[in-house]
């Protein structure tokens, strides 16, 4: 079993555990503005790079121009093709999804963040019945691309597994879903797309034994507890434990098993 937490607000966590979905957000809706935005680099490689940008024209049925080696020189052409790689991964960005969750439902800084001041709750979700989650890498230094390298898929996890150090206290674990593996996954039932907010949204269906706990919050309200407690009266969520998360002795928070009623 590998339970990892959802922080949700309110409304977030009624709305996960009455319709069994987790919103998958675009990667370009992300908080974090580096967020699989790597930094695209120059080799010093003119045939290389002169030898791309004739491809590339030629997919485009575009003739080069009379002057373009001396572009080449001056720097021009690697500006340009590092523009587009720029671009095109910012469209794959907007068309690609992560699954972001934690290792730990005791980080009080996340629950002031993603849970509503304390007022929301957490849910553990097996993710070992679902997808295969990558750990978050920490990093001073972002991903570097290389812009004569294919942007692969694999180069797109290595891009999505790491982040700032600054956001080291999430202990985030993700999984990343490209717009193909998005459909497929659909066809299969696993995820569906519509209207969310006015915009299209892909949504991720949970199996009902993959979700084993919800954690109550310093200041979740009574009315939530009573709430969140009748929708796991449904057979289908009967096995769900319920914990409350308490001050300790530390700045991390003690979670305490707590009886149905």
């Amino acid at each position: 079993m590998n339970v990892l937490y959802k922080y949700c607000d309110q409304l977030g966590i009624v709305k996960v555990l009455g319709s069994l979905e987790l919103k998958l957000p675009y990667i370009s809706e992300v908080n974090d503005p580096y967020e699989c935005l790597p930094f695209i680099y120059c080799p010093d490689n003119k045939i290389a790079i002169e030898e791309l940008y004739l491809a590339a024209l030629k997919r485009r049925n575009v003739l080069p121009l009379a002057n373009y080696k001396q572009k080449l020189e001056n720097g021009e052409i690697h500006k340009i093709l590092k523009d587009d790689m720029r671009d095109f991964i910012r469209k794959w960005n907007q068309r690609s999804c992560l699954l972001s969750v934690s290792e730990t439902a005791k980080e009080p800084v996340m629950w002031a963040h993603y849970a509503e001041m304390h007022k929301g709750a957490v849910i553990g979700i097996d993710f070992d019945k679902l997808f295969k989650m990558h750990r978050v890498i920490y990093s001073e230094d972002r991903p570097k691309m290389n812009f004569l390298d294919k942007f692969t898929t694999e180069k797109a996890l290595e891009i999505a597994s790491t982040k700032s150090v600054a956001w080291s206290y999430e202990k985030e674990v993700r999984s990343l879903f490209d717009d193909a593996t998005l459909r497929k996954l659909a066809q299969q039932g696993l995820t569906c797309l519509r209207d969310f907010n006015g915009k299209k949204t892909w949504f991720l269906r949970l199996n009902p034994e993959s979700i084993r706990e919800v954690v109550f919050g310093l200041y979740t309200e009574e009315s939530l507890k009573s709430a969140i407690r009748k929708l796991i009266e449904r057979p289908e969520l009967q096995h769900v434990k319920l914990y409350q998360a308490e001050e300790s002795e530390t700045y991390t928070l003690n979670l305490k098993e707590c009886n149905f009623y």
